[in-house]
């Protein structure tokens, strides 16, 4: 069944600009702090990636939509999907909801290509990686949907160790 990876990170100091208000260059350290997580939950930790002899999978391509400013201390919700995978390439879509408002606040796509290690030459992405990452396959409703029920526990986890 398809489901999106749901992180929560929080806006911290070194996020925000003099009014306090999230820094569009923050949203990379989202981005990388989401993935990273994604792919630990897929089985995929990135020590794994980093020493796979085979490929590698360089960004190609990062495109992202600021909605809804984030604020300091602002805790958001970082759900994970994957829209599109390719011959050679896959697209992963990083939603950034507010954890305790619901709202969509930024909206990031990223690019991976597959190359070959030895000649950094583009090649298919192996059928292992495909198949691991098949679960997280879905458009940006259905991750919306799929996560919503995750967004709302972790809402009510972090309320409760917050008082």
């Amino acid at each position: 069944m398809a489901r999106p990876h749901v992180a929560v990170e929080r806006v911290r100091w070194a996020d925000v600009d003099l009014v306090g208000i999230a820094r569009f260059s923050a949203f990379t350290r989202f981005v990388e702090h989401a993935e990273q997580e994604w792919m630990r939950d897929a089985g995929l930790p990135y020590d794994r990636l980093f020493n796979e002899p085979e490929v590698l999978l360089p960004r190609r391509h990062m495109a992202i939509d600021y909605l809804v400013p984030s604020r300091l201390d602002d805790a958001l919700a970082l759900v994970t999907y994957v829209p599109r995978i390719g011959d050679s390439s896959l697209t992963f879509q990083v939603d950034h909801y507010g954890l305790h408002t619901g709202e969509l606040r930024v909206a990031a796509t990223v690019v991976v290509v597959c190359v070959d290690r030895e000649r950094f030459s583009r090649r298919s992405l192996p059928e292992w990686l495909r198949d691991t990452l098949q679960p997280y396959v879905m458009d940006q409703a259905t991750a919306r949907d799929a996560s919503e029920g995750m967004r709302d526990a972790l809402a009510a986890r972090h309320s409760l160790s917050e008082s």
